[in-house]
């Protein structure tokens, strides 16, 4: 993360990543890094340790531009897609690294919880039906 968040209970699902300070729009919020991110090869997940592959599909994502999975380093695993019908307060930016950069789509407040648009994981649908189930 390049922003200040913390880790709390979320109302949308779980735990989410909130806002410790105010966020401008079009600052970067996230962005890969390298040695800090870790990544997983599609082969590795789907042929992994059980417990693995559980803990990769649920904390990381599918990226939608190669056959890999990214597990963000600490509070980014708690990143949540907004509820559905709902706009996320961040968008997918330029690449660095090879990855997509978020960027906050509008001003976002000190205690918001910050929430990534469903065409950051092409694993979305599986996770949000997920999601849906669990009440």
């Amino acid at each position: 993360m390049t922003v200040k968040v913390t880790v709390g209970k979320s109302n949308i699902h779980g735990q989410g990543v909130f806002a410790a300070e105010n966020i401008h729009k079009g600052q970067v919020v996230w962005m890969f890094t390298p040695g800090l991110d870790q990544v997983f090869s599609d082969f590795s997940v789907k042929w992994g340790e059980p417990r693995m592959r559980a803990f990769i599909h649920e904390r990381a994502y599918l990226s939608p531009h190669e056959p890999q999975w990214i597990l963000p380093c600490d509070d980014g695993q708690y990143w949540n897609f907004p509820q559905r019908g709902e706009e996320a307060n961040t968008y997918m930016g330029d690449k660095q690294d090879d990855e997509q950069m978020v960027i906050a789509a509008r001003d976002i407040t000190a205690g918001e919880e910050l929430t990534i648009p469903p065409e950051s994981d092409a694993d979305y649908e599986r996770k949000i039906s997920q999601r849906e189930n669990q009440g």
